[in-house]
């Protein structure tokens, strides 16, 4: 009767030990994809924060204006933003920045509008951003950081994206989001 106490205790010993070694190596697991996602998610948004900072910053260089064109739609999003700004030629240029639906996924039960971010250079496709954006504002600014009445009055612009990596299976998706915010002061703008 001792030998089967000590054989049936000792089973129970080694499941539980197995089944924590199995769930530590799962977490440890799902952690792993996390931080991908996270890695992933973050590096495209600083990506396209750099062009994009730096495309603002030459607003107005070299020509004789700046901001062109700023359309926002209901939700507050910035679906059109174009100012002008020198090319590499020294000659006039208008760069477009445009908010496109590019596709929706469903996270917990809600469907979540992710979009493109398309950059053009006078009606030529020449780049862009990430497709995974669910949010792109940017705000004019007066020189004290209140909101500019006009284009005209604009010293300041703050630009905000929020790019959503969704991950998992269809039936259980996660959704990773990385917020990148900045406001520029372009120097063509003071004028």
């Amino acid at each position: 009767m001792q030998l089967l106490l000590d054989n049936i205790a000792s089973v129970l010993v080694a499941s539980t030990v197995l089944l924590v070694v199995v769930a530590t190596t799962l977490n440890a697991q799902r952690s792993a994809v996390e931080a991908s996602v996270a890695f992933a998610a973050k590096k495209q948004t600083l990506t396209t924060a750099d062009f994009l900072e730096a495309d603002l910053l030459l607003m107005g260089n070299g020509t004789g204006g700046t901001i062109e064109t700023t359309i926002v739609n209901e939700a507050g999003q910035t679906t059109e933003f174009s100012f002008w700004r020198q090319d590499d030629t020294g000659a006039a240029m208008l760069v477009s920045y445009t908010l496109a639906p590019s596709t929706s996924k469903v996270i917990d039960g809600q469907t979540v509008q992710l979009y493109q971010l398309n950059r053009s250079e006078n009606g030529v496709a020449a780049g862009g951003g990430s497709s995974t954006l669910s949010d792109f504002t940017i705000t004019m600014l007066g020189s004290d950081g209140s909101l500019a009445a006009s284009t005209a009055d604009a010293r300041l612009l703050r630009v905000r994206a929020v790019n959503v990596y969704p991950y998992g299976d269809p039936d259980n998706m996660n959704m990773f989001r990385s917020y990148w915010g900045i406001t520029v002061r372009p120097p063509n703008l003071e004028t």
